[in-house]
């Protein structure tokens, strides 16, 4: 008893204690900083890693879920290690994304999750890395491309066009190229006819905008009489079809007036021979009576002029108009 009591007195045994309990807990706080609580640790690989800086965001569905932790070269790839919250799955058929943050710059990580099985301690091969731009890739894939090109045509075609740019032919070039340049000359100097053409149109154009009134006006005439062309012409389509219809009516008296043709003309000249000597009669007896009806006017008259006059006291305002004072128009007489 009195030995352990003289050893927990030894400061040996004090500075042993001491440089224990503080390797624990250096060993604790190291292991709590490499395998952060509630964190994990996922790995891949690729082949250019400029666009990547530890601290970038690492995002899965646009969600941030970690960073960037450090990159390691290793002899044919660049090492990857990212920290993500543990409940973000990533599975063993995962995808990694390098994808630009704004347009001036800036990347982000993007983990595409796949697979059934968790990812683990397992590193995602650079196959499934994909960066914004790798010009080693570029360069590769248009190996790949030209590959398969057929050069033997193509060498072909440019022979030929050396052989056509050799010997006169390349006179033939100057005389279209001295054309071209003499057509770019007359353009530049009829620029100025251009420009008064364009000055004129822009004047039309004006015109028009400061009469379109008068426009509008004269638009609804011409369409009135549009119109009033389509509604006549249609009557006057009707009319010739009733007068195709009378036609036809009077197809069977035609008919029958051909052949009677000199009997009816005879018989109306007769018939107009009797109406002239009615006139003509007519006319005497219109004469005679106009002769008869002077006579009594001028009787009337006297008459009227002693009964109206207050002179040999007749009567004022007696009538003084008779029927022949009248013309009333009728068919063939105008007054």
């Amino acid at each position: 008893m009195q030995s352990v009591t003289r050893q927990l007195k030894s400061p040996m045994f004090w500075g042993i204690a001491t440089i224990a309990f503080v390797t624990v807990i250096s060993l604790v706080v190291a292991w709590v900083y490499v395998n952060p609580p509630k964190q994990q640790t996922i790995t891949f690989y690729t082949d250019d890693a400029v666009s990547i800086t530890p601290g970038d965001t690492v995002r899965v569905a646009g969600v941030i879920v970690g960073k960037v932790k450090d990159l390691a070269i290793e002899p044919d790839s660049v090492r990857v290690r990212a920290t993500l919250d543990s409940t973000a799955f990533v599975g063993d058929q995962s995808q990694i994304q390098v994808r630009m943050l704004t347009v001036v710059g800036g990347y982000y990580v993007t983990v595409i999750p796949l697979g059934d099985l968790p990812l683990g301690s397992k590193a995602i091969p650079k196959e499934r890395v994909t960066m914004p731009y790798s010009l080693i890739r570029s360069i590769t894939d248009a190996t790949k491309i030209t590959d398969n090109v057929n050069t033997a045509p193509l060498n072909e075609s440019l022979n030929r066009v050396q052989q056509g740019l050799t010997g006169t032919n390349t006179d033939a070039l100057s005389e279209l190229i001295k054309a071209g340049n003499a057509m770019t000359e007359n353009l530049e100097r009829q620029r100025g006819q251009i420009t008064e053409i364009l000055g004129m149109s822009n004047e039309f154009i004006g015109r028009l905008n400061d009469n379109r009134e008068l426009l509008d006006y004269l638009l609804r005439r011409v369409a009135i009489l549009e119109q009033s062309l389509v509604l006549y012409g249609k009557g006057f389509a009707t009319a010739i079809d009733g007068l195709g219809e009378v036609g036809r009516r009077l197809d069977p008296l035609a008919r029958f007036y051909m052949p009677h043709r000199q009997d009816f003309l005879d018989r109306v000249r007769g018939a107009l021979g009797e109406f002239q000597a009615i006139a003509d009669r007519n006319g005497v007896l219109v004469r005679v009576l106009r002769r008869i009806r002077g006579r009594m006017e001028r009787t009337l008259e006297a008459q009227n002029n002693y009964a109206t006059s207050p002179t040999f006291g007749g009567t004022p305002g007696a009538p003084e108009l008779f029927a022949t004072d009248l013309c009333i128009p009728v068919e063939g007489s105008r007054c």
